[in-house]
Order: C-alpha cells, then structure tokens, then sequence
C-alpha cells in the first residue's frame, strides 16, 4: 500500500491560479490526482520531501569508522526520534544536531550499521510550504492540462511537416526554475 501524499498546495490556491472558479467542482477530482501527482513529481525532482513526514529506520554504513557526521537523507529535521548504532540505541540528547542541513554530529566516530528515524521536509505543514513551490505545482499543473488540451503536440510545421510532442519526464521550465534552490545537493 503506498504513503497517501499530502499535497503541496491547495485545491483552491489551484483554481485561483487556473482561474476556476471556486463553485466549478466539475473537474475536482482530476486537480486533486494532479495535485498529489505533481507534489511527489517536485519531490522527487529535488529530492527532499515538501511536507516533513516520518522517515524511519534510514540505514546508513559506517565500514570505516572515521566520520563523526551522519548526514541524514531528507532536510531540514523537525525531530530526531531514535538513532540506533550496531543494534544498541543512542541517547539522542548526546548528539549536536545541524536540523537545517540534516547533519547529526557525535563525539567519537560512527562505526558500522546505523539506524536513523526522524521527521524532515522542508515545510512542517501545507500553510508552511513556500509559495514559489505551491506555484511551481500549480505552473506544473497548467503545463499539463495545457498539453492534455493540444493533444500532447508541442509544435507542428505544415511545410515539410514536423510534429515534436511533449516529454512528460520533463518538468516544465517554469516549474524548474522555482524548485531549482530546493534541489538536494549530494557531497
């Protein structure tokens, strides 16, 4: 069963953006499946979660035992709530917690098989998340109603005919520039 997503942005920040009118429920449905697409399309496009949610167990490996920093998978940390070492339990409370970057640092080095569970996203709720994601979504979402609507044809010439249709792998150029500086940047 997968995770049921919280979206983003709001249907109604969504139907201001498409200028919807907010009585107009006839297409309710399919911007709500667009709007929980387009979150977990951002997402994964930046590699960090939008709304912070429970990541638990992330495994990391320590086989050299010569970094006293664990850098956590998702940004910025909410909460830290276990971290077990070699199946023993360390007191979170011992460590110095950079939340903001997802850097957990100890006194002596980590050493083999490491446990993490915390709570991370880069908005603690859907009021908190950015406007220039909610608007990346939204820009996402008229990008693709609008190629629903052509019928997928970016462009069409009549001399020589040429047809290029459009890549749904690719996040809108508008949407990309707005979720560029949210992008996960792997050291």
């Amino acid at each position: 069963m997968s995770e049921i997503i919280q979206p983003a942005c709001t249907l109604g920040d969504l139907k201001i953006y498409l200028k919807i009118s907010e009585e107009d429920e006839s297409k309710d449905a399919l911007l709500n499946l667009l709007l929980e697409s387009c979150t977990i399309a951002a997402e994964r496009y930046m590699g960090r979660y939008i709304i912070a949610r429970e990541i638990t167990e992330e495994p990391h490996d320590f086989e050299n035992g010569k970094s006293k920093y664990l850098q956590l998978e998702q940004y910025p940390v909410f909460e830290i709530s276990k971290i077990i070492q070699n199946g023993e339990e360390i007191e979170v409370s011992s460590l110095k917690a950079d939340k903001y970057n997802g850097l957990i640092k100890k006194s002596t080095p980590w050493r083999g098989a490491v446990l993490a569970s915390y709570k991370a996203g880069i908005a603690a709720s859907q009021e908190s998340v950015p406007a220039n994601i909610r608007l990346a979504i939204c820009c996402w979402i008229a990008s693709m109603l609008s190629e629903q609507e052509s019928g997928g044809v970016k462009s069409e010439t009549l001399g020589d005919y040429s047809v290029s249709y459009y890549d749904e792998r690719q996040v809108p150029p508008s949407s990309a520039v707005l979720l560029e500086s949210y992008r996960k940047v792997n050291l």
